[in-house]
Order: C-alpha cells, then sequence, then structure tokens
C-alpha cells in the first residue's frame, strides 16, 4: 500500500477573506507574477452542495480548456499527495 502524504497549501494561498485574496490574486497577475497569465479556472463552494465553476481568459475553447486546467490541478494534488 503506499503511504498518503497531506498536501499543505502555502500559507499565502489559504485565507477567510476571499475578497481580499481576489483583490491580491488579481494584483499579482497584473504585476506579471504569473508570467503572462492566459486562463484562470475558478471554483466556488457556496454551501449547501451548491458549487459554482468557471474560466477567465484567452482560451479558445472555454469548455475544453476549462476542463484541462480542473483535470490538471487534480492531477498535481494527487501526485503531491502521494510522493
Amino acid at each position: 500500500m503506499m503511504p498518503l502524504t497531506v498536501v499543505q497549501f502555502p500559507d499565502h494561498l489559504v485565507t477567510l477573506d476571499i475578497p481580499a485574496s481576489l483583490r491580491l490574486l488579481a494584483d499579482q497577475v497584473e504585476k506579471g507574477e504569473y508570467g503572462d497569465a492566459h486562463n484562470l479556472a475558478w471554483v466556488i463552494d457556496c454551501g449547501d452542495s451548491v458549487i459554482h465553476l468557471g474560466l477567465m481568459g484567452k482560451a479558445p475553447e472555454p469548455a475544453t480548456t476549462g476542463y484541462f486546467l480542473f483535470a490538471i490541478a487534480q492531477h498535481k494534488l494527487i501526485t503531491t499527495a502521494l510522493s
């Protein structure tokens, strides 16, 4: 059996103030801290099993790009947890 590792999110990514965190992220993107950010995929947990998601950016095929980005993020979380 392969042991699992808890994935630690960096402190600067975890906060209780969602609007302030979004403003910080927007400032960082605007300053180029994420290079030439092409797309941003997002998920909002609204409680009561209500989940909203979306994609912002330059995707020529938004549905395909969003699906691919969420899959990459999931893979990154899983491989980090298993390493």
